[in-house]
């Protein structure tokens, strides 16, 4: 295998990294760039080994998979390595008449490859003409030839290595390789969400990476711009701050010397419990600038990526809070840890997030909705670092007089940053009137 490294900043923590289809290389995902983020491809699957020390620094890595790039990733990536795990067109299973390529499709495009059939071949995987023109149209040596073979054959007896995160899969309706129906039929066997979209084998590959990564400028943009109307439309969110404030107060001493708030936006959450606690000095990290709150003897204010601030802070606190916001971050169960590392011994941390099924009515209008952790993951990322700890779930239904209504709530609350990040709009239903909210709340201590 092939390894190479696009994008690169020094220091840099977060990789996104693609192991592309059979037949392709690095230079049809140039144009991925997202902020933040180191770009890798691998690709050229002459033998299945995959130098791991490639990856040593990263602590955030999301896997984009395509084709048979989604069998090789399985093969060689452990579990561990891998935050989220994103599968496009392909399966675990490529040579199968039931869940991938029908075998005698398969063979038939080994035993007769050469340059025609190859032309033949990229030709169908690509959605246009232009599109093959564009990527996919080169000349290939008898050398060349004779290795795609070679990789090819290898496909079919390549074992697992383990179980990867796998959070979606995107299936095309129109993919002339691998046929839909047996896509849908493989992964309908695995807890992994499906997004179904139009196109062929190849699809856009960096609409599906910014249709996922949330991006924490946009985000916190659509938030910022609710700013006005955010707390006399967001019913739900002011519910979950009202029962993490009482949760906290329930489980802690007041007078903290020091506390840290994740996200405080409007302060609907703060306002709640900063009058009871007094802490001695509170600390509040947001995207955007926030007007103080004058509610601690003494408040700072950063204005940062809250992801990056925490791992990078030397500061140490007895209480960290939040309240609906950790389920924007790339790496929750990294925050989590970080936030421990960042507790006296005793300290607390108290936050509410969302579990999987959060507002789940929109899922099926948009593109890629936002992937939201299960309880079991949330379990597994704060046992792993806190001696004690209580967690609650809830299921907040809010009903609608009618669509109008029910959109005004998203537009004044900042909810439609959660569509997707490429700013396609949804479009609902005219009965379209019911929302679910699904929040998660911890208390924990060290």
């Amino acid at each position: 295998m092939k390894f190479e490294l696009l994008r690169h900043t020094p220091g840099c923590k977060k990789l996104i990294l693609i192991f592309s289809g059979w037949s392709t290389d690095a230079t049809i995902y140039g144009d991925i760039c997202v902020d933040g983020w180191d770009l890798a491809v691998v690709h050229d699957y002459s033998d299945m080994q995959f130098d791991l020390y490639a990856l040593k620094g990263y602590s955030t890595i999301w896997l984009f998979a395509w084709s048979l790039g989604i069998k090789a990733a399985s093969a060689v990536l452990p579990s561990e390595l891998i935050t989220g795990a994103y599968a496009i067109n392909g399966t675990l299973r490529p040579v199968d008449d039931e869940e991938g390529i029908p075998v005698a499709i398969y063979e038939g495009t080994l035993n007769n490859l050469d340059k025609r059939n190859l032309t033949k071949f990229r030709r169908r995987m690509s959605p246009d003409a232009e599109t093959f023109k564009s990527l996919f149209d080169r000349d290939f040596s008898e050398d060349e030839i004779e290795s795609l073979r070679t990789q090819l054959a290898s496909f079919r007896t390549l074992t697992y290595n383990g179980n990867l995160p796998w959070r979606k899969v995107f299936i095309a309706d129109g993919d002339k390789i691998f046929p839909p129906e047996n896509m849908k039929r493989s992964w309908d066997k695995m807890p992994v969400e499906t997004v179904e979209m139009k196109g062929g084998h190849y699809l856009p590959i960096q609409q599906i990476v910014a249709s996922v990564i949330p991006d924490p400028v946009k985000v916190g943009g659509k938030f910022h711009s609710a700013i006005d109307s955010y707390d006399n439309h967001a019913t739900a969110q002011n519910n979950i701050a009202t029962h993490l404030s009482q949760l906290l107060l329930d489980n802690c001493e007041p007078n903290p010397q020091s506390l840290l708030e994740i996200g405080p936006f409007t302060g609907m959450f703060t306002r709640k419990y900063l009058p009871v606690l007094k802490p001695e000095e509170a600390d509040f990290v947001d995207l955007f600038p926030i007007e103080p709150f004058n509610l601690a003897a003494k408040e700072n204010y950063y204005c940062c990526d809250a992801e990056k601030w925490i791992e990078n802070t030397d500061r140490i606190y007895d209480m960290i809070v939040s309240a609906s916001t950790i389920q924007w971050f790339s790496n929750i169960g990294e925050f989590i840890s970080n936030c421990r590392k960042h507790l006296k011994p005793g300290g607390v941390l108290a936050i509410s997030s969302f579990v999987a099924g959060n507002l789940g009515e929109l899922d099926h209008y948009r593109p890629a909705p936002l992937h939201y952790p299960s309880k079991e993951d949330y379990q597994k990322w704060i046992s792993a670092n806190f001696s004690g700890y209580k967690i609650e779930t809830e299921e907040i239904v809010m009903k609608f007089s009618n669509k109008r209504e029910l959109l005004m709530h998203l537009k004044h609350t900042g909810v439609t940053a959660g569509g997707n990040a490429t700013g396609t709009k949804i479009s609902l239903p005219e009965n379209f009137d019911t929302l679910t909210y699904r929040p998660i709340y911890i208390v924990a201590e060290v």
